[in-house]
């Protein structure tokens, strides 16, 4: 009896096997070797033929990439003119830190510096491609003239507020800014030359007419506190008040980003905020959890995580809420993510960087490799095939 058992399980096991290879023609494939020389020449054309399509891969320029070229165009104009104020107000431009001679490049080391910041990061956001980013993002989006975009910023980043108040200038966009004073290292750490003194300068040369909707003194807790200095404080008072707007300064982090959301619902009343771009590390926008590490660079339609923290900052408070963000820190990445040389010297001409384009592979290249290809791993196979078969036969 338990014989049978076992020979009906051993038919049951070849059966299986046998209906196994019928159905899978792969591992058949597969066990059946192919010639090291095939598979040799098959990796070497394949090889070949990825270097061969990269070189030929047409690129052909956005279809906004007119806007694009706009926007980089206003952000270069404001960095030009920025430049000669700062020289005319007697601030000197550092050429070891800005080779190419932006003026946008702050100090290293101020009464304004409330952290640190990466100098290499700094110079590649002065490039006017970043103005071009934004339409991209923009246009991602979707946007309109008249529509309502929210900014909030540290002066970490001052070149990327240009870029993005030039972007909305360009596509007739509505920005309301809330601007804090702190800055990491090379940021807008001057005093007298703070994005406060460069939007006053830009606009009394009608680059941009927009006024800030508020200022805080950011750094720590929003309030500029346990700064490296002792004097920090008052100075930070000083600019704020110089502003001449609302100036956010409440008691704790959680209070200063609810009056934040208060002050951007007032400006929009019924119209819709169409996206949130915050740019540098500015607590009240980036948020004061380990979650904001992970929030995604550039654009985002969804949050990465849903957090209950009442300091998670404002990229999640709107991001919960189902309103875009775009996040602006990370600087070296987001740029070569979206092909924009990183540190380069000379900045390139306007409209030439990968940003103002869009590349395609050709296909009938591809076809071809991708059939050579496959035709050399048939014929190993076919060959290997017929060798086993002959050696049967002898």
């Amino acid at each position: 009896m338990s014989q049978n058992l076992i020979e009906y399980a051993n038919n049951q096991r070849y059966n299986f096997h046998k209906l196994y290879r019928q159905v899978t023609p792969i591992n058949s494939f597969t066990k059946s070797t192919i010639p090291f020389f095939y598979l040799f020449l098959a990796f070497i054309i394949s090889v070949f033929g990825v270097c061969f399509l990269e070189k030929t891969k047409v690129s052909t320029r956005n279809d906004f990439y007119d806007l694009q070229y706009k926007a980089s165009h206003i952000m270069q104009n404001s960095i030009s003119n920025l430049k000669d104020f700062r020289l005319e107000n007697n601030i000197p431009i550092n050429i070891d830190d800005d080779p190419n001679r932006t003026g946008i490049i702050g100090e290293d080391m101020t009464l304004l510096v409330t952290s640190v910041g990466n100098l290499q990061a700094k110079r590649t956001s002065a490039n006017p491609d970043f103005a071009a980013l934004m339409v991209t993002f923009f246009k991602e989006l979707d946007l309109k003239a008249g529509d309502h975009i929210a900014i909030g910023a540290s002066g970490s980043f001052p070149a990327l507020l240009i870029a993005t108040l030039s972007a909305a200038k360009a596509m007739e966009l509505n920005p309301l800014i809330i601007y804090s004073i702190g800055a990491s290292n090379y940021g807008a750490t001057i005093p007298g030359f703070t994005f406060i003194d460069m939007l006053k300068e830009l606009n009394r040369q009608n680059i941009f007419d927009y006024k800030l909707l508020a200022v805080s003194l950011g750094g720590d807790h929003d309030l500029a506190q346990y700064m490296f200095f002792e004097e920090s404080e008052a100075v930070f008072n000083q600019i704020a008040q110089s502003a001449a707007v609302t100036i956010i300064k409440e008691e704790n982090l959680e209070k200063s980003i609810e009056k934040r959301m208060e002050l951007y619902a007032q400006a929009l009343g019924s119209d819709p905020m169409k996206v949130f771009i915050n740019i540098g590390g500015a607590s009240t926008n980036f948020g004061a959890t380990e979650a904001s590490l992970i929030f995604p660079n550039g654009l985002s339609k969804s949050p990465p995580r849903v957090l209950s923290s009442p300091v998670k900052g404002l990229i999640f408070e709107y991001s919960q809420s189902g309103i875009p963000v775009i996040h602006l820190l990370n600087i070296k990445d987001l740029a070569m993510k979206n092909k924009i040389p990183v540190d380069p010297i000379p900045i390139p001409q306007l409209g030439t960087s990968g940003i103002f384009f869009h590349f395609k592979y050709r296909i009938d290249y591809l076809a071809i490799f991708s059939g050579l290809t496959i035709f050399i791993l048939i014929t190993g196979y076919r060959e290997k095939k017929v060798k086993k078969r002959s050696g049967e036969k002898t």
